[in-house]
């Protein structure tokens, strides 16, 4: 019994590895211009689950979504954002391959970004980044 309770939380503990060693790829591969304050969000999906997250978008400023992950089926995690009243904005599923998504907003609002992989099962991450928009650092 007590080797039971030892080995579950190492495996635990390996199981997290691989999700952590996600996190300075993306940020290295993607970040380009963007500021990043060191927050991520991590989550293990397993069959079709997803996960939310609540985030506050500002006017002015020009946003940089990256999920990123590794799934049994090698297919890249995928986003739905929606608004505060749950009106589906953005499924990057029915946008093709692509490693992040540019956000520009006109006012600020609370949206809901689902990550999740569309079959299999495995461990996702999303970064988000932000610069001055273009728009807001000419006035």
């Amino acid at each position: 019994m007590k080797a039971t309770l030892i080995a579950t939380p190492l495996l635990f503990l390996y199981a997290q590895v691989p999700c952590k060693q996600l996190i300075p790829s993306c940020r290295e591969a993607y970040l380009e211009d963007f500021s990043w304050d060191g927050r991520y969000w991590r989550a293990e999906l397993y069959g079709g689950e997803t996960t939310e997250i609540y985030y506050t978008f500002f006017p002015g400023l020009r946003y940089r979504l990256i999920p990123c992950g590794s799934s049994s089926t090698k297919a890249a995690p995928h986003l739905r954002i929606y608004n505060a009243n749950r009106t589906l904005l953005l499924d990057t599923r029915q946008q093709g391959d692509r490693r992040y998504w540019d956000l520009e907003l006109s006012s600020t609002q609370l949206m809901v970004i689902e990550l999740y992989y569309p079959s299999g099962d495995g461990c996702a991450a999303l970064l988000i980044a932000h610069r001055i928009s273009m728009e807001a650092s000419a006035r």
